[in-house]
């Protein structure tokens, strides 16, 4: 049962809802800005427990890609991070709804080893756990998921990422 309702859902329960954007005004972070949230379902199979992380998207079905969730993200791949409205350790049970930040400011984690991240407006990516890659995004081959407000140098440690909009890498 979710978290957050009564209400258990299935896999096809709610599919009118998915990959449906929303817009609503930043009151976490102070800005007053217009963010776009993304509902995606937990595709997992499992419950996901909610972290400062970039969201994968599920390939399992066709028409499943932005609407449907697979876990956390893949070193490089195409990923929006879990809205900062949840609270870390939340659960989010198979087949039910959440948001992911599809345009505007999101905390998430850094990689557990080395962070390299030394200027504002580095471009960054999704490492394989999910996390903020420790370096700078390669464009050519990794999903630029947003740009850091400052430069992070600390390993595990939350950073405020502007996500860019849209689930196409840069250029295409």
């Amino acid at each position: 049962m979710s978290d957050w309702g009564q209400i258990t859902g299935s896999d096809t329960m709610w599919h009118q809802l998915e990959g449906k954007i929303v817009k609503v005004v930043d009151t976490l972070h102070g800005t007053g800005q217009e963010m776009l949230l993304r509902i995606v379902k937990n595709d997992s199979g499992g419950t996901l427990t909610v972290a400062r992380k970039f969201m994968g998207f599920s390939v399992t079905d066709a028409g499943d890609f932005g609407r449907r969730s697979s876990g956390f993200a893949g070193a490089g791949k195409v990923c929006k991070p879990l809205d900062d409205a949840y609270t870390v350790g939340q659960v989010i049970p198979d087949d039910d709804l959440f948001y992911v930040v599809e345009e505007g400011p999101c905390y998430v984690k850094t990689e557990a080893s080395a962070v390299a991240l030394t200027g504002t407006g580095n471009v960054v990516a999704s490492d394989a756990s999910g996390f903020v890659n420790g370096t700078p995004c390669a464009q050519a081959s990794e999903y630029a998921a947003g740009v850091i407000n400052a430069a992070a140098i600390t390993v595990e440690t939350d950073i405020m990422v502007q996500i860019s909009r849209g689930l196409n890498p840069i250029g295409t």
